[in-house]
């Protein structure tokens, strides 16, 4: 097993075999990627259809199989040992990177002291994914736990598995042994700024973060040109909502980067900004949404199309909808198509994701030091779910819907994630477009495409270059070949896409093994202190109820404190928390104060403001109704407001 651990591959049992005494002769040791991906097929579940008909639904599963020979024999020796028959040391893969060995097979195993530690965990309502969270502290880093969250989940339902329908004796026997026995924020009112993004399994990762005591253009050009700075160059594109203080900063701090607003946060307001007969008219949003959301249509189209709409219902001189049109070229898809990736982030909804994962790891009236050690907690969680992603990514083979090469080689190249969405398109190709026309200009090869809804794209292609564009703009958009471009590369028999068409953001190889490296918390650094924590847990455990053991070990102990009470280098009981508190924090506590804690900040949304009728009208309408004692009936008034008073 240590062999095994150190190259970087796990181990399964294989064949056994036993002698007419019943003693094992001949034992199997196999790669567990060994074999091929099949067998153990259960039924699909029939589940209802989008038409209204029965389908199936099968679960995503991946598969490691790729039929390695590796493989160790043990045989009975004719005297009482043991030897090595068969010794395959060779591999059909590549060995696990030294980041992803964390999460191999082998290396996944709750022991006993975190065994103990989830019973503990369950005694306190305390779930599977805290629980783990908890354990990682405690033991120094992800790397130390030994196991995943997945590890830990199954514990809880393994104890399940143990209750099953024998729930309601053990109760009774429990009962009976009873009485038998007897913003993120802190405390400064900061305002705390994240810098969000997307990484290469299309999931949100942080950049950096900063507080500001106030939310003016000038806060916001210093966390920018802070950023800026730290980051070495400027992004392409931020998103936020339509702050005219973060506005003003972008343009003076980042000049080259294009700006764009949340249309979320825009749409939203709708309902308010159209009137009460508008926002409950849903032609009017449909075609309005038709509009906005539209991510193919030309600036040419939608100004045409946002002017006849605006015509329609008398909303030319609406100084809402105005504003709208004016500032189109920030939030309008139309005025993005030129900029690579522009379909990745449309709104803030990430950032808000990221918001809530900062408020449930944070709390309010903490100090900045605590801030920033729970700021770390939530980047290390951020990195660790990272490596596990990479992990499957890299060892893991998904289930194929076509026979085509390609859609093989993708599966070599794309994240997991992103193979899966890319899957959808060519699996649509295959099954759900067709060609309606081809027209030749020279070495250009134009294609007529019908997909779903009878929506027909145009695909144009030059086979001498490997060249293609759809006029649906996936690609530019995502980074994703459409079903349209799929087609004619099937037709074109490829085998393998064209290195053009491979976006290296959602490459495997994109911040894989080297950079995980550097930032992750592999390789496994165990620390003194954890060591004997575990050693201490395993112990306590192993003993268990067995008075002897319990003596033995308590003696053992009382006998070290008495020892290091004698050397002289004893801690100060009174300064035990203080000990604790300067490792938490990392530093010692400065003997002279010369940078000051910031004062208590006042931000927007701190104080009180001037409610808009719509939120007054909400809080009516929650409030509980009297009943009237002039009228009868029951309102939001009494007698002495009554309306027929």
């Amino acid at each position: 097993m240590t062999y095994a651990r150190t190259c970087g591959f796990s181990v399964r049992q294989g064949t056994l075999k036993r002698g007419r005494d019943g003693k094992v002769t001949t034992r199997y040791l196999l790669c567990n990627r060994e074999g091929v991906k099949g067998g153990g097929r259960s039924t699909p579940k029939p589940v209802e259809g989008g038409s209204g008909g029965p389908s199936t639904q099968r679960r995503r599963r991946v598969s490691n199989r790729v039929n390695c020979n590796a493989r160790i024999c043990i045989t009975k020796d004719k005297g009482a040992g043991f030897i090595v028959s068969i010794f395959v040391p060779e591999h059909t893969h590549r060995m696990c990177s030294e980041p992803s060995k964390l999460f191999m097979r082998i290396n996944r195993k709750l022991d006993v002291a975190q065994q103990a530690f989830l019973t503990n965990c369950i005694k306190v309502n305390v779930g599977g994914s805290k629980g783990f969270r908890l354990y990682k502290e405690s033991v120094g880093s992800f790397a130390n736990v030994g196991a995943t969250e997945t590890e830990f989940h199954n514990f809880k339902r393994d104890l399940q598995s143990y209750v099953a329908d024998k729930d309601g004796e053990m109760i009774i026997a429990m009962f009976n042994q009873k009485h038998d026995v007897l913003h993120v924020g802190d405390m400064y009112s900061l305002v705390f700024i994240p810098f969000t993004g997307v990484d290469h399994h299309k999931r949100c990762i942080t950049f950096a973060g900063g507080l500001v005591t106030r939310e003016d253009t000038d806060s916001y050009v210093w966390v920018l040109e802070r950023f800026k700075t730290a980051m070495g160059k400027s992004p392409l594109c931020v998103v936020t909502d339509e702050d005219p203080a973060m506005k003003s900063a972008i343009a003076r701090v980042l000049p080259e980067c294009r700006h764009r607003y949340c249309m979320w946060h825009i749409m939203t307001k709708v309902s308010e900004k159209s009137g009460a007969e508008l926002s409950k008219d849903q032609n009017f949003r449909n075609q309005l949404n038709n509009i906005v959301w539209n991510e193919t249509i030309s600036i040419d189209d939608f100004e045409t199309q946002w002017q006849s709409l605006m015509e329609k219902y008398n909303l030319t001189g609406h100084r809402w909808f105005t504003k709208l049109y004016t500032d189109r070229r920030f939030w309008i898809p139309s005025y993005f198509l030129d900029l690579p990736m522009s379909g990745v982030l449309r709104t803030t909804s990430r950032s808000e994701a990221e918001n809530s994962a900062y408020g449930k790891n944070t709390r309010p009236h903490c100090s900045l030091v605590e801030f920033y050690v729970q700021f770390e907690s939530v980047l290390e969680t951020q990195r660790h779910r990272q490596s596990k992603l990479n992990a499957e990514s890299e060892g893991s083979l998904p289930d194929f819907k076509t026979p085509l090469a390609l859609e093989r080689h993708m599966a070599q190249v794309f994240t997991l994630t992103v193979f899966y969405e890319l899957q959808v398109e060519i699996e649509a190709a295959c099954f759900y477009c067709s060609v309606v026309g081809i027209h030749a200009y020279g070495e250009c090869i134009r294609y007529d495409i019908r997909g779903e809804y009878n929506v027909v794209h145009t695909v144009e292609y030059t086979p001498s270059l490997t060249i293609a564009t759809c006029s649906c703009k996936l690609f530019e958009r995502l980074g994703f070949v459409c079903r349209h471009m799929f087609l004619v590369f099937k037709d074109a028999e490829m085998v393998s896409l064209p290195s053009r068409y491979i976006a290296a953001r959602w490459c495997k190889q994109e911040g894989l093994a080297s950079w995980c490296a550097r930032c992750s918390d592999c390789p496994p650094l165990e620390t003194v202190p954890s060591q004997l924590w575990t050693e201490i847990h395993n112990c306590a455990v192993i003993v268990g109820s067995n008075k002897v053991r319990q003596t033995r070990m308590l003696q053992v102990i009382k006998e070290l404190r008495d020892e290091f009470l004698g050397d002289g280098m004893d801690v100060d009981p009174s300064k035990v928390n203080g000990v604790a508190i300067a490792a938490l924090c990392g530093v010692e506590p400065p003997t002279s104060i010369i940078i000051k804690p910031p004062a208590q900040a006042k931000n927007k949304g701190t104080g009180k403001r001037i409610k808009r009728q719509r939120e007054l009208a909400i809080e009516r309408s929650g409030k509980a109704s009297r009943k009237c004692g002039v009228c009868g009936e029951y309102a939001h008034h009494n007698a002495r407001s009554c309306p027929l008073k």
